[in-house]
């Protein structure tokens, strides 16, 4: 359970820490100004050097599946680093037997036609999917989606929409078309969310497959199968049909990303699964590496020959440790006995009914969403105009959250959305413990704000 020894947060040897990162850390990176220091992880609880215990409802932002440190993690890297670590390029082992699992266990349309291609983290897997698209069809322009994450390099950079990653590292890739994504909540035009899928995948067939739209030269289509930073969006089986419809039409690639909403947590291995849709590309990372950076794309076979030979190499990638690792997880997720992937639908299931049961009595919650451990809640000041929550009170949510000793993170294209994203191990006590302390933060909001 969450402990808060300290009389202010954070604690002096957090604040030393903070103060520390700051001289020697990228300002870029936004943990650096943040208040929360980690020294140390295990389960679903992570403790700070000051000895604080939280509880961490993001896991990591949606890494730790099986949590932190799990034992079966920890004993794969004691085995494999008395061996081998760095492959320096060559084939090992432990490369072979992590791209067959995969192989196994991928969507279908995928499942045991495929081949992997292995990176260190969502943003290099994107670089890479993009890079194979060109290379496959010929052609330049990559679709993506409005309120997209797809990474932070320069092609993955192009085809993410949040504006503070963006403009300052223009100009981006070019050839990049954004399309609206069924945000039906949000409908740019209004509709009601069967209404609002049917339009936006009418509008993306239009865009594709219509003379003189622009979009004359697209090598794929790039989606996330729910929307993560975006909002944590779960989209109507209708948009995502009609993806795959429009891109058959013309010969398009359609990649699937299942960074964050992958590996189990949605309750199915991909969350593609719910859709009955299959992918010619499916990236992946954070939970199948755990611990530990990895990530990959996996390709369906029939563009194997297509790839230029020996045209891509990065040198750090395939550790046998790292390898071990992801193999260790992926054995984790998909071990029957524990099954940790039903485990995660149904315990979904059941903070989200407790969560729209809170939606009734709370005037600032717009809307609860999503599938599993992949979970969205909407804040707004006004729930007929859905206006979203200032960003003042979303922090003071977040701060209260972490002062009781519980991590949630917010996303959304206007901040107001809290994802919440606990391990899949998460005990039931841990898990209805920090949402108690979560809607407690929100109806002191609420009260503050009665006026």
């Amino acid at each position: 359970m969450p402990k808060i020894v300290s009389n202010e947060l954070p604690g002096p040897k957090s604040r030393q820490v903070i103060a520390d990162a700051l001289q020697v850390q990228t300002p870029t990176r936004p943990s650096v100004r943040g208040t929360l220091v980690i020294e140390e992880g295990f389960g679903s609880g992570i403790k700070d050097p000051d000895d604080n215990i939280y509880i961490d409802l993001s896991a990591g932002v949606a890494v730790s599946s099986v949590g932190r440190n799990h034992p079966k993690v920890v004993e794969a890297v004691r085995e494999q680093a008395t061996k081998l670590m760095h492959s320096a390029g060559l084939v090992s082992s432990t490369t072979v037997k992590l791209a067959k699992k995969l192989s196994e266990i991928m969507p279908e349309g995928l499942r045991d036609e495929c081949f992997t291609v292995f990176g260190m983290s969502g943003s290099a897997a994107v670089e890479t999917a993009i890079k194979f698209a060109k290379a496959i069809t010929g052609k330049h322009q990559i679709v993506a989606f409005e309120g997209a994450y797809h990474g932070v390099f320069h092609g993955s950079l192009a085809l993410t929409t949040r504006e503070n990653f963006r403009v300052p590292y223009m100009p981006l890739m070019p050839g990049a078309i954004h399309m609206p994504y069924a945000y039906c909540y949000r409908c740019f035009a209004g509709f009601d969310s069967k209404s609002c899928a049917q339009a936006c995948g009418k509008y993306l067939d239009f865009k594709l497959n219509t003379p003189n739209t622009g979009a004359d030269d697209v090598a794929a289509v790039i989606v996330e199968s729910m929307q993560a930073d975006g909002g944590y969006i779960d989209p109507p089986i209708e948009f995502m049909k009609a993806l795959r419809e429009a891109c058959d039409k013309r010969g398009i690639i359609l990649i699937i990303d299942e960074v964050q909403a992958g590996a189990g947590r949605t309750g199915k291995m991909w969350a593609v699964e719910h859709y009955g849709i299959k992918p010619d590309m499916l990236v992946w990372a954070k939970a199948v590496g755990g611990d530990m950076p990895l990530s990959g794309v996996t390709v369906h076979k029939r563009f194997y020959e297509k790839l230029p030979q020996s045209s891509q190499v990065i040198t750090s990638a395939e550790n046998a440790v790292v390898n071990a690792v992801g193999l260790a997880n992926l054995e984790i997720l998909s071990d029957p006995k524990d099954d940790l992937i039903g485990r995660a639908a149904k315990l979904g299931g059941e903070l989200k009914q407790r969560l729209l049961d809170f939606q009734k009595t709370c005037r600032l919650v717009g809307e609860v969403r999503g599938r599993g451990l992949f979970i969205g809640v909407e804040l707004v000041s006004d729930k007929d105009k859905r206006t979203p929550l200032d960003a003042k009170y979303m922090g003071q949510i977040a701060k209260t959250c972490e002062q009781r000793g519980v991590r949630v993170m917010a996303c959304g294209r206007y901040g107001n959305t809290f994802r919440l994203m606990p391990p899949l191990v998460i005990t039931e006590a841990h898990l209805r413990k920090g949402i108690d302390i979560f809607l407690e933060a929100i109806k002191e909001v609420e009260a503050a704000t009665a006026n």
